[in-house]
């Protein structure tokens, strides 16, 4: 039987043609490089479509943390017509600040006073987070101590390090009429997103 690759002799033996070894070794070439592209292309396009993927959940990441939660800041039912005063402190209560904080608390049954812890989110993975802490209960005790000695009624806690979100997560379980903030102006803008929410009277001691 004829064919275009090879010959026969007079004896029928069977020979490749002279040009057919090209065209043998392109059939068998080609196939391995076109599988071998096909495999990079479907590598790549994996790669592609993870870092496309993993850049989508950043943005939505970002974005998240940009929008600010609507709606007002939840604060615990009150049980009784009892006035209640949440302090946070950014920074120490003094004395000076313990009086103007009597001033505004008079009459309240309770004064809460929350610290915030100060550390950095890489503090949380390393023992610093232990020296911010200890930081925070000593300006906890001088701070209760200070609000003691002006006679007022405190029970107090650590906080979260972000300030707004201090104020808030107590708020949920501490039914406040009022907030107060020792601290700066500096202080102040960080916890303005929770003051933007905040449905109590707000006053500010620095």
């Amino acid at each position: 039987m004829p064919s275009l690759l090879t010959e026969e002799d007079s004896g029928g033996t069977r020979y490749l043609r002279a040009g057919a070894i090209p065209v043998v070794v392109a059939a068998i070439a080609i196939p391995v490089v076109v599988a071998m592209l096909l495999s990079v292309l479907a590598i790549e396009a994996t790669a592609i479509g993870m870092a496309a993927g993993a850049a989508a959940v950043a943005t939505l990441i970002v974005l998240a943390g940009r929008l600010r939660p609507r709606g007002k800041l939840e604060v615990a039912a009150r049980t009784d017509a009892e006035r209640r005063l949440l302090v946070i402190a950014a920074d120490e209560v003094t004395a000076d600040a313990a009086d103007r904080v009597a001033r505004i608390a008079e009459g309240a049954v309770d004064v809460r006073l929350v610290v915030p812890v100060s550390s950095r989110r890489i503090d949380r993975w390393l023992s610093a987070e232990d020296a911010a802490r200890g930081e925070a209960q000593n300006r906890l005790a001088h701070s209760a101590g200070a609000l003691v000695a002006a006679g007022l009624p405190v029970s107090g806690s650590l906080g979260d390090n972000d300030v707004a979100q201090a104020l808030e997560d107590e708020l949920r379980g501490y039914p406040a009429d009022r907030v107060v903030l020792v601290g700066d102006r500096d202080s102040e803008a960080r916890l303005q997103p929770a003051l933007d929410r905040l449905d109590v009277r707000y006053d500010r001691v620095g």
